[in-house]
């Protein structure tokens, strides 16, 4: 019996550390959001998928205005919370069973939003631009307000989009982060294919 129990407790342990390697393998250990190893694996997925049913498939970069001044002025656990709050307040936001955000990178992060059309992706994309600048993040001591600016590219023409690797697709996304960051920041800014 003795026996029993003690191998039972080793096959426990097993289990969970099984279940923390499936959870290292997928998710950013701090916001809980997909990892990029998911990213690539899965984009990739989605790219094939929307054109094997004639989908459209939007994909938003964000990225986080003055992330750095956050850092230097209140501190990196303070930079860490505005983080975790991020990605809480979009998953709060986008179809849980559909849509999904990783981490790209820093405080980059992309939020991939199978089967919505170019207008859906601006709708989405705002309401979320809109939730960030409107939910002060809690740091200890106050409160910090923070603004992302964020790049969409939609592909709704599905028989280009398998001439178009997801580098190509994020690529998009990026230019037009890149194009709303200098043009104001805490704003969309998109384009279509």
């Amino acid at each position: 019996m003795i026996e029993l129990a003690a191998r039972l407790k080793v096959a426990r342990r097993i289990l969970d550390l099984e279940t923390k390697l499936k959870q290292l393998a997928l998710f950013d250990q701090l916001t809980g959001a997909y990892n990029r190893g998911y990213l690539d694996r899965q984009l990739t997925k989605e790219i094939q998928r929307s054109g094997r049913y004639g989908h459209p498939l939007s994909v938003v970069m964000c990225d986080i205005d003055h992330f750095k001044v956050v850092n230097d002025r209140y501190g990196h656990q303070a930079g860490d919370l505005v983080l975790k709050e991020f990605v809480t307040l979009v998953n709060r936001t986008i179809r849980f069973e559909n849509d999904w955000v990783a981490r790209y990178g820093g405080e980059e992060f992309v939020i991939v939003l199978p089967e919505t059309a170019p207008a859906g992706c601006l709708i989405v994309a705002e309401r979320i631009r809109k939730i960030i600048a409107d939910s002060p993040v809690m740091i200890p001591g106050g409160s910090i307000t923070v603004t992302v600016s964020f790049g969409a590219i939609t592909v709704e023409n599905t028989s280009r989009i398998e001439e178009m690797s997801m580098d190509a697709i994020l690529g998009k996304a990026d230019e037009c982060m890149y194009r709303a960051k200098q043009t104001g920041r805490n704003r969309v800014v998109a384009v279509q294919f």
